[in-house]
């Protein structure tokens, strides 16, 4: 059976500072209307909420994904230019419209996960508290999770593990398409229940290659052969034709073509089962 697990990292709800950054890129390469659209402020929709856009497509296929939402607590430091483009544009869960969709998307058949801060893959305090205010807005447990900018240790998934989630995905490139060092298949790092699902498919490092769907089919086919799942993570933010020319058509592409292998699609909670020890504990 072929599994694939959409997910998606909620980054950022709102355009800050591309603003500017897009206005600059695009006066660079001579497109002024490209430039205007960038320093021109949203009238009708925010060009970085597509939450319930990204749902809408996939009720349209029958599919459901896994979002994972983001906690972000770094604040700007003027003496830490790195802190610049973590700080600024952050949400807060806490908003009205953020509850509102995190509550939705549960509600019918998505899941929800943490997307633990920058800070916070050898923090147990600090991605501790990222779940329980998560939690506080769902009502229940959150069993699963991806780190920012996938960063790990070797301390990270014994405190995944220790604060109760179940899974993580963290495990992938932020450079290349496809499996690292070879771990094709769902593992216990831990040696008990806990399953790391690896990430093979993301769309920074999907979108720019030339012989993306070449690769792409492949995937499956590894993937297939291997009884494993094929994540694919897309950022939400990228689901806007005018700020990521031909990334909607790209995922839409990456479905279908799946669809049409007979593939089984499910949020990655829907699959711990298959994976995890029989003899240990199983989400409730």
């Amino acid at each position: 059976m072929l599994r694939v697990s959409l997910t998606h990292d909620v980054d950022r709800t709102r355009k800050t500072y591309q603003y500017l950054t897009g206005f600059a890129k695009s006066l660079m390469k001579g497109k002024i209307g490209d430039a205007l659209y960038h320093m021109t402020p949203p009238i009708k929709k925010e060009p970085y909420w597509n939450i319930y856009d990204i749902a809408a497509l996939e009720d349209s296929y029958g599919v459901r994904s896994t979002f994972f939402m983001l906690d972000e607590s770094i604040r700007f430091n003027p003496f830490k230019p790195s802190t610049f483009a973590l700080a600024v544009g952050r949400y807060d869960l806490f908003e009205p419209k953020i509850q509102e969709a995190v509550r939705y998307l549960d509600a019918n058949g998505w899941e929800i996960g943490v997307h633990g801060s920058f800070l916070s893959y050898n923090n147990k305090e600090l991605l501790g508290r990222e779940k329980q205010r998560l939690e506080s807005i769902l009502g229940h447990p959150v069993k699963g999770t991806r780190q920012h900018h996938l960063n790990m240790d070797d301390t990270t998934w014994k405190i995944h593990e220790e604060l109760g989630f179940v899974y993580d995905t963290s495990w992938g490139s932020n450079y290349d398409i496809g499996f690292v060092d070879g771990k094709i298949k769902p593992f216990q790092p831990n040696g008990t229940a806990f399953t790391v699902f690896p990430m093979a498919v993301m769309d920074v490092t999907f979108m720019p290659a030339a012989d993306k769907w070449e690769q792409y089919e492949a995937l499956l086919d590894e993937v297939d052969r291997n009884d494993a799942v094929l994540v694919v993570n897309f950022h939400h933010r990228v689901y806007n034709d005018r700020e990521y020319p031909g990334y909607k058509a790209a995922y839409q592409r990456i479905i279908e073509t799946a669809l049409k292998r007979n593939a089984e699609f499910a949020p990655l909670i829907r699959f711990y089962d298959h994976y995890a020890p029989k003899q240990s504990n199983q989400p409730s």
